[in-house]
């Protein structure tokens, strides 16, 4: 029962924030603005989820810096937690299908995020060349190298993507560890737990510039393992 009143809860201020910010994005198209919709409704959605969210190595970071983060999934609140308490405007990439969602679907379409139509198989050549150009302009973007979200909580293989993207747009990859969100709300279930999230953002990696394919293998298995390990070793 609490559960299902915590998700009435959330989903009445989704829809609040997702009118507000629509209406906001139509007048002035100010993508900053966006971002702190967007972190504040993910701080109010962990809030009320009774998620506790610590960080590690946000000192990493320079601020006039973008980069590509690479992070573990593990659950629906990976997204949240890290549009909340990762000092940087970072973009992400969603299932164009998402904005025929009512209000929800239709603040993605006014926002600075990138939408990916999977209808369309060529489109992937596309997507890497707009999130490059959005990275050579001055923006940050998440990927999630395992393609979707881990079923048990433990670190899945990684696809080359990220990896290529941050060899094309020659930016730093950023591994981020999620701890303990895989437990909050787990892949398949819809019983809402709270708990204590780690967030570890370790030493921005230096990609080689005009990197060989065995060049972004190497560099994907060191992110792997280095996430891997945090989630791993985590008592």
């Amino acid at each position: 029962m609490r559960t299902w009143l915590i998700i009435l809860a959330l989903v009445v201020v989704t829809v609040v924030y997702a009118v507000a910010v629509t209406l906001h994005m139509l007048l002035w198209r100010n993508p900053d603005v966006y971002f702190a919709y967007a972190r504040a409704w993910s701080r109010l959605v962990l809030r009320w989820s009774g998620v506790k969210v610590i960080v590690e190595g946000h000192e990493h970071l320079v601020p006039a810096e973008r980069y590509v983060y690479a992070s573990n999934h593990a659950s629906m609140f990976d997204i949240p937690v890290i549009l909340a308490f990762v000092p940087d405007n970072v973009r992400i990439m969603y299932k164009k299908e998402l904005e025929r969602v009512p209000f929800f679907g239709w603040s993605l379409a006014v926002s600075p995020f990138i939408a990916i139509d999977r209808s369309r198989t060529r489109q992937a050549a596309a997507v890497l060349d707009e999130v490059t150009s959005t990275l050579r302009q001055g923006s940050s973007v998440l990927v999630f190298p395992e393609g979707t979200r881990s079923a048990d909580g433990r670190v899945q293989e990684f696809r080359r993507g990220a990896f290529s993207l941050a060899v094309k747009s020659e930016r730093q990859i950023v591994p981020v560890a999620l701890i303990g969100t895989a437990s909050i709300l787990p892949k398949g279930t819809r019983r809402l737990r709270g708990g204590t999230v780690h967030v570890r953002i370790f030493p921005p990696i230096d990609v080689p510039a005009s990197a060989t394919r065995e060049e972004e293998k190497g560099l994907m298995v060191r992110v792997h393992d280095i996430i891997a390990h945090a989630v791993d070793s985590h008592p």
